[in-house]
């Protein structure tokens, strides 16, 4: 049996999708008041302050356990690390789209790493509010929050597709995002697949 082989012979606990599931729908219900149209982008309040704190504290728990994955003796613990770790396993991950198929929206939450020096915006945003709320509450914005809503779904599926038997097939039960790799409502599977992951971790 292979290292990757033996590396995706259990399927991964759902208690990280289960999470995300509960994440999205907090932040769906904000769209009952606030339209999630790029006009809206720059609304802030202390609901997207929450979500915000809460999305991307499990965008690193996800993070952590993708590097370790990738080498088990990666001592990543800032986003510079884990980008530098991604990267080297996914190069292309800056062209991953998050769709808000209701809407006719797409997101791009790692588009900066198109840039070797590129920090995205929604971590910046996030590490703001949380250490200084007083001065950048307008952070907390609808933009930056769907953003990181956004990357946590990716990270998500390469997490699943990457060491998990079960893949990201079963990876259904969202309400508003969509992405690559995850399954379609319809009867008939989707044919997109994840372009940007070319292999399994490890």
């Amino acid at each position: 049996m292979s290292k990757h082989a033996a590396q995706k012979k259990n399927p991964l606990d759902n208690s990280y999708w289960q999470y995300f599931l509960h994440l999205e729908s907090d932040f769906h219900a904000t769209t009952q008041y606030i339209a999630c149209t790029e006009t809206n982008d720059a609304t802030c309040s202390i609901e997207f302050a929450k979500q915000i704190v809460c999305i991307c504290t499990e965008c690193e728990a996800v993070l952590k356990k993708i590097c370790k994955t990738i080498d088990p003796k990666n001592q990543a613990v800032n986003m510079g690390h884990y980008k530098r770790t991604l990267l080297s396993r996914f190069p292309e991950i800056h062209k991953a789209p998050v769709h808000l198929e209701p809407l006719q929206r797409t997101i791009h939450p790692f588009a900066e790493w198109n840039n070797s020096g590129g920090r995205v915006d929604w971590w910046n945003a996030y590490q703001d509010v949380k250490h200084h709320r007083d001065s950048n509450f307008e952070k907390a914005n609808l933009k930056n929050t769907l953003n990181a809503l956004g990357a946590l779904l990716i990270l998500e599926l390469y997490l699943y597709a990457g060491i998990s038997s079960n893949g990201t097939g079963t990876l259904g039960g969202t309400q508003l995002l969509w992405a690559a790799g995850m399954p379609r409502s319809e009867v008939v599977p989707s044919k997109e697949a994840l372009p940007h992951l070319t292999a399994p971790l490890g």
